[in-house]
């Protein structure tokens, strides 16, 4: 989940998450601890199938 927040984070994207369990959201404030590197981001855009859930407003 941590690589899915940041890869969002740095696309400029505001992300809301509904948690409730506390361990989870502990979790995914270490998103914060890395930054993926270009490479990776677009390693990550070519995995688009382009049928997501992110709209551009």
């Amino acid at each position: 989940m941590q690589l899915v927040l940041q890869w969002l984070i740095q696309r400029k994207f505001v992300v809301i998450l509904k948690l409730t369990n506390r361990e989870r959201i502990n979790e995914n404030f270490n998103v914060f601890d890395f930054e993926l590197s270009a490479d990776d981001m677009t390693t990550i855009k070519l995995l688009d199938k382009g049928s997501g859930l992110i709209y551009s407003v």
